[in-house]
């Protein structure tokens, strides 16, 4: 994957590009459909008879709701909300959906709920399905192996070591791609934060410094397993991040803030069937579409992770816990945020959807920060915040793969193994972040999406077949 990533990156990311647009037009309808069907599916079961079976692992502890809820939105989520929270409407304004006018009051609505939509929770429910799969298996076999090879292929039939490979080839890629593309996306954010505070000659010297206080924090986490490491880094994270939203509501224009969101809510509400049907859209095809093929490929790992944390649960708790808690702390993510930088925009202050055209990303998003009070130490602990978002998405990952590396799931994995996958994951994606071949690997990763359809049908039978049987 490195290799063909590198080998000339600026060619096979246009060409892979361009596969992707052919996908997002021809599967458009599929991934709509398919991402409501999921969420339809998952509520069903939930409120049905088989929602109040409990999830049982062997020799796991049980968490309390903070920090399972901390350490679930934490792993799920990762820097990429807070890269796209303030910036993600401006993105949409010159070119939104359903034909709206370029800059109306029903387009700015729309795009504004469009973000909510797209982080919501058509998106958890996809990261639901895979956890359900792998907690009802867990829960019949302790010792079984949580990989879609070992979930959906039987020893029984034909060729089942080569499809169980594929299957796995999947699931293994996900984990490495998406920690590519979440690095490629949160570092450069990271990087321009601190660039900020520190006078110095050479980027790439506090680039490597950055990269190497994120691996240690990584390492460490995972070295000390879920509750000692994950549990407590997540913890911090989102205390964290609840008082920064808090302080921008605050601070920031209350009412505005407050009044908008609630437009949003009702935008969000009133058009979501709308939203999750709309096809023959260019927007639905480089967004929407998009979006479905990121949360498909990633929802494997964590749905694995998921069910890691989830002893003593019922199917329900995990189900509604995923969704709600997930859906609604990224809503309120892109509520208030969001919300903050439209309101720079409307005021004439920051022209955002021009500033997103002519500039970096992520010095947008700054010039954002920078214009609440007491500008500076809320950047800084924007940058922190960032960090730990960082090294929770990427010591749930190590935790998931030096786990699914082993041949039992009732056999812990060494710490000596989560520290070796601890730094591939990192220095991998490095690499091609400073060879250029990000891209490539992030169009691969939603390219994988397409076959993950269809193993998400399968996932549904499985549970269909074998939810009672636990």
């Amino acid at each position: 994957m490195c290799v063909y990533a590198i080998s000339d990156p600026v060619t096979t990311a246009a060409q892979l590009s361009s596969i992707y647009n052919i996908i997002a037009l021809k599967f458009e309808a599929v991934f709509q459909y398919g991402a409501l069907l999921i969420l339809l599916f998952l509520i069903l079961l939930a409120f049905s008879k088989s929602g109040s079976k409990k999830i049982n692992l062997v020799s796991s502890p049980k968490y309390s709701f903070f920090s399972w809820s901390s350490m679930l939105f934490a792993s799920g989520m990762g820097a990429t909300i807070l890269y796209w929270s303030p910036i993600e409407w401006s993105a949409y304004y010159n070119n939104p959906p359903f034909d709206l006018e370029v800059g109306s009051s029903e387009a700015i609505r729309t795009i504004n709920a469009y973000t909510s939509f797209h982080w919501g929770f058509s998106g958890w429910a996809i990261y639901a399905l895979p956890a359900v799969a792998f907690a009802i298996a867990i829960t019949k076999n302790p010792s079984s192996s949580l990989t879609f090879g070992s979930l959906l292929v039987s020893d029984n039939l034909p060729l089942s070591y080569l499809l169980k490979t594929i299957l796995d080839v999947f699931f293994i890629f996900g984990i490495l791609a998406g920690a590519g593309v979440v690095l490629w996306l949160s570092f450069p954010l990271i990087v321009e934060i601190f660039v900020t505070f520190i006078v110095i000659s050479s980027l790439l010297v506090l680039e490597l410094i950055i990269l190497l206080i994120c691996l240690l924090i990584i390492t460490t986490s995972a070295y000390l397993g879920i509750t000692k490491g994950i549990k407590r880094l997540s913890n911090i994270n989102i205390g964290l991040l609840g008082l920064l939203l808090i302080f921008i509501l605050i601070a920031g224009p209350t009412s505005y803030i407050l009044l908008n969101s609630l437009d949003v809510l009702l935008v969000y509400g009133t058009k979501f069937i709308q939203m999750s049907t709309y096809v023959g859209d260019k927007f639905v095809q480089d967004w929407t579409v998009f979006y479905w093929a990121w949360w498909l490929a990633l929802a494997p790992y964590l749905g694995v992770f998921f069910v890691n944390i989830s002893n003593g649960r019922s199917l329900k708790e995990l189900i509604l816990g995923t969704i709600l808690i997930g859906g609604f702390g990224s809503v309120i993510h892109f509520l208030i945020l969001g919300n903050y930088s439209l309101h720079l925009f409307e005021n004439d202050i920051l022209n955002l959807p021009d500033l997103y055209a002519s500039e970096k990303p992520t010095k947008v998003i700054v010039d954002v920060i920078l214009t609440l009070p007491m500008n500076y130490l809320i950047l800084f602990l924007y940058g922190l915040i960032s960090i730990i978002f960082l090294c929770t998405t990427y010591d749930s990952c190590a935790f998931i793969l030096s786990r699914t590396a082993m041949s039992r799931s009732d056999i812990s994995p060494s710490k000596i193994l989560r520290i070796i996958f601890s730094i591939l994951l990192v220095i991998q994606p490095a690499i091609l972040m400073y060879l250029g071949g990000v891209n490539t690997v992030k169009w691969m990763l939603v390219i994988t999406a397409i076959p993950l359809i269809f193993i998400n049908i399968l996932l549904i039978g499985y549970i269909i077949k074998n939810v009672q049987k636990i």
